[in-house]
């Protein structure tokens, strides 16, 4: 993750743009990848910018004074993460800063005015430069800085650090900010200020998530849902900055191993040459599986767009297998993958329809019995790409596991799936614990398909998965809401 950080003018430039009506901040030269969308106002007049910001914020209800609960969860999170003594999340509007969430402000002393208030003016606080420049603002002791001293954070409460992040709306508006703050100096790396943009990121997503499906700012329901999802998006944030740092030691153990095998340092025994081509290969299995986490997304957080593309689908289905034949080789299990002569190429969404393809797999994997066999059948059904799969078991028969029927189906007759899968043995899994199931029906109603189940009086169930094809014409959004 990458996040653009300005600094505030020194004092040596500060002096040559006294005076200055726009905010004295200094941008630094953008990356050309963004945490986040770029604030489509920022070109605009600072007066018709305020007028654009007072127009989201009543229109997401936000007008109303009060507290939000998610960000108050953001808050609180942030100053505990952060390890930080005090955390806001402000809101502009007109010329004033209202603090619509708090952590610590006791800590500025008792009964202080700012507690009470909730407000101070714009131009005497420090989100300003924030949302002047939509970027983040650090400043390890804002005291040693002429122009961020005359902060009212600075003179009356004695704030030295001070770290903030731009608080942006789903249309890319940047409407407040979200701080953490302490009397004492310090600095902040990069995985702190990452998280604080995450955490404003899901604290703003997630009231506008309520907002749209109540229709009224309620948003004291959404904490538990927020702290969750906020936690979870920290792991996957972890996961995929490990899943990265996996390559450089997997690329080092490939190298040496290499050279090993190759005797460049001296001749092997039997035994020795057998454990270094066990390196080897196990080496290639690790760097293979990275690549296809990494590949599929599984470690990213976020909405994507949906990107219409020309996709074999003869050749990504056979990708899907090979990174999952290792894995089916432990419980005996193999693939079958039949394509309808002349439909290869489809406009789809590729990382999708492979996700969809890499998780629907997997999950039955998981629940199918040893020497099964999973049949995968493409064919063109209207204008839709169709992905019918079913496993064939020497003793059981063709259908599919009672639990992936249920996933998907209301429950029908245990006569027509797999009944010895489920009749016997350790408990099915709960649809919670099966969460690459349910993420491939996610994934295809984003695609605007489904995943249903066919009844068959002879062959037993089979999943069916239906993806239109994409306009090729449309832009990215667009395809995303068709």
């Amino acid at each position: 993750m990458s996040v653009s950080v300005f600094s505030v003018l020194s004092e040596s430039e500060s002096a040559s743009v006294a005076g200055a009506a726009t905010p004295l901040v200094q941008p630094r030269p953008q990356s050309q990848e963004q945490s986040g969308p770029c604030c489509p106002v920022q070109g605009l007049p600072w007066a018709d910018r305020q007028q654009r910001h007072s127009q989201i914020v009543a229109a997401l209800g936000l007008d109303e004074p009060g507290n939000v609960p998610a960000w108050e969860e953001a808050a609180q999170l942030a100053a505990q993460f952060l390890r930080m003594p005090v955390a806001v999340v402000t809101l502009a509007e007109g010329h004033t800063e209202y603090i619509r969430a708090a952590y610590g402000l006791s800590s500025l002393g008792l009964g202080n005015p700012l507690s009470q208030q909730r407000q101070l003016p714009l131009e005497r606080g420090l989100s300003l430069y924030i949302l002047d420049s939509d970027q983040p603002l650090t400043l390890a002791d804002a005291a040693n800085n002429p122009i961020t001293a005359q902060s009212e954070w600075v003179e009356t409460y004695g704030i030295r650090a001070y770290c903030g992040v731009p608080l942006t709306t789903s249309q890319g508006i940047c409407v407040g900010t979200l701080a953490v703050m302490d009397r004492q100096p310090r600095g902040f790396t990069g995985q702190e200020l990452a998280f604080l943009a995450m955490a404003a990121r899901w604290g703003m997503s997630e009231y506008e998530r309520q907002w749209a499906i109540s229709g009224q700012a309620r948003p004291g329901s959404t904490t538990a849902t927020f702290s969750d999802g906020l936690i979870n998006a920290v792991r996957l944030n972890l996961v995929s900055q490990l899943t990265q740092d996996l390559r450089s030691p997997l690329t080092t153990v490939m190298g040496m191993a290499s050279m090993l095998s190759r005797e460049i340092y001296g001749p092997l025994t039997q035994k020795q040459r057998e454990y270094t081509d066990i390196v080897c290969q196990s080496s290639k299995t690790l760097m293979a599986l990275v690549d296809e986490i990494t590949d599929l997304g599984l470690t990213q957080t976020g909405h994507l767009d949906l990107v219409p593309t020309s996709v074999d689908i003869g050749a990504l289905g056979q990708q899907v297998i090979a990174t999952l034949t290792p894995l089916a080789k432990k419980s005996a299990q193999t693939f079958t993958f039949t394509l309808e002569p002349d439909e290869n190429h489809w406009i789809l969404d590729q990382r999708t329809v492979k996700q969809i393809l890499y998780h629907l797999t997997f999950g039955i994997m998981q629940v199918a019995g040893d020497h099964s066999n999973l049949c995968i059948h493409a064919c063109r059904r209207g204008q839709a790409l169709s992905l019918v799969l079913w496993l064939a078991n020497p003793w059981l028969g063709e259908g599919l596991p009672a639990q992936v029927i249920d996933l998907f189906h209301p429950p029908v007759s245990r006569a027509e799936c797999l009944p010895g899968l489920t009749l016997s043995g350790p408990k099915p899994p709960a649809p919670q614990e099966m969460p690459g199931l349910l993420l491939s029906q996610h994934l295809a109603l984003r695609h605007g398909g489904e995943i249903r189940v066919q009844e068959g009086a002879d062959s037993g169930c089979r999943l069916i998965v239906l993806l239109p094809v994409l306009d090729a014409s449309k832009t990215q959004g667009e395809a995303c809401t068709s």
